[in-house]
C-alpha cells in the first residue's frame, strides 16, 4: 500500500506565517520579491495577498488601494488610519523611479518607519524588485524572507518560486536564508520536510482587470516625465553652449523661442520689427543651434 503525503494547499504555509507574526506574536512583516522581467513577481504577490486577505479577512484584496507604485505612496496609505491590523502592502516597480543612492536613501528611510510604526499597526509590506542588492545591508538585514521567481507556467497559469526565510543571528550580525521546514504526515508518522518550490496560481481577473491599468498609467507618466526631463536636460546643454557664442541679444532670443513665445511677442519684448526677430534668428542658426519657433499662435 502507497503511503500517501499530505500536500499543503496554496498559501497555507503563508497564511500560517501571517497569521503568527502579525496577529498573534504582534509583529511586523517584510517581504522582498525578485526575480528578471517577466518571471512573476507582480503576480506572485498579488495571489499571496489575495490568499491572505480571504483566509483571514474574508474578502477580497484591494489592489486599488494597497498596490502601491512609489515609496511616498505606501507612507501616505500608512499615515492614513485606514489600513487595519494585519493587512498587506505591495509596493511594485521598486527603484524604478530613483537611482540606486536615492533608492537606498528613501527605502532605508520606509524601513525606519516601518520598525517604528509596524509593530504597533502590524501591517505587511511585500516589495518588488529586480534583483536584492537595491537594498543596502541596513535593509537587507531587516527583511523576514525574499521569494526568487522562476517563469510563469501559462499552461498551467502557475509562478514558480523559491522561498528563503531570514534567520538573523543576533551577537555576529550574520544573515543565513533557509527554506522553510514543515511537519507533514506521511502514513501515520509526522516527518519534517523542507519546502523548496511554492507554486502560486495567477491572481484572479479582478486584481488583474485593476492591476494592469494601474501599471499601464505608471508607465505612461514613467515614460511623459522622462521625455519631459530629456527635452530640459537638452534645451538647458544647448543654454550653456550657447553662452560661449551668441551675443547678448542672440542669448535673449534664443531663450524666448525655447519658451515658446511667438515671433510677434518677441519683436514687441524687444521693441523691434519683426524682420530683425527673423535676422536674428538666422544668426542664430548659422551658429549651429536648432531652432524652433511658431509665427501664429
Amino acid at each position: 500500500m502507497v503511503k500517501r503525503r499530505k500536500i499543503l494547499k496554496e498559501c497555507e504555509y503563508l497564511n500560517k506565517w501571517f497569521e503568527k507574526k502579525l496577529i498573534k506574536r504582534n509583529q511586523n512583516v517584510i517581504l522582498a520579491t525578485t526575480g528578471q522581467t517577466g518571471s512573476g513577481k507582480s503576480y506572485c504577490n498579488h495571489t499571496i495577498a489575495y490568499n491572505w486577505y480571504k483566509y483571514y479577512f474574508k474578502k477580497d484584496y484591494p489592489v486599488g488601494t494597497n498596490t502601491c507604485f512609489s515609496v511616498s505612496e505606501v507612507m501616505k496609505l500608512l499615515n492614513s488610519g485606514n489600513l487595519e491590523r494585519g493587512e498587506l502592502i505591495i509596493l511594485e516597480e521598486a527603484g524604478i523611479l530613483l537611482n540606486s543612492l536615492d533608492f537606498q536613501n528613501r527605502i532605508s528611510k520606509l524601513f525606519s518607519f516601518v520598525l517604528q510604526s509596524f509593530r504597533s499597526m502590524n501591517i505587511g509590506l511585500i516589495i518588488n524588485l529586480p534583483v536584492l542588492s537595491m537594498l543596502n545591508k541596513s535593509c537587507r538585514l531587516l527583511l523576514h524572507a525574499h521569494f526568487i521567481t522562476s517563469g510563469i507556467n501559462y499552461q498551467t497559469k502557475t509562478v514558480k518560486v523559491k522561498p528563503f526565510f531570514h534567520q538573523l543571528n543576533q551577537q555576529t550580525g550574520k544573515s543565513y536564508w533557509k527554506y522553510p521546514w514543515i511537519k507533514v504526515k506521511i502514513g501515520e508518522v509526522l516527518k519534517r520536510t523542507q519546502i523548496r518550490r511554492f507554486n502560486f496560481s495567477l491572481p484572479p481577473d479582478y486584481i488583474i482587470n485593476i492591476y494592469e491599468p494601474m501599471k499601464t498609467r505608471f508607465v505612461s507618466d514613467l515614460n511623459e516625465g522622462f521625455v519631459k526631463e530629456l527635452d530640459e536636460l537638452e534645451k538647458e546643454t544647448q543654454r550653456k553652449l550657447a553662452r560661449k557664442d551668441l551675443t547678448n541679444i542672440q542669448m535673449d532670443v534664443f531663450k524666448m523661442l525655447q519658451e515658446g513665445l511667438l515671433i510677434k511677442e518677441i519683436a514687441e519684448k524687444r521693441g523691434v520689427s519683426l524682420r530683425s526677430v527673423y535676422e536674428i534668428i538666422e544668426r542664430i542658426k548659422n551658429k549651429g543651434y536648432s531652432v524652433e519657433y511658431q509665427q501664429k499662435p
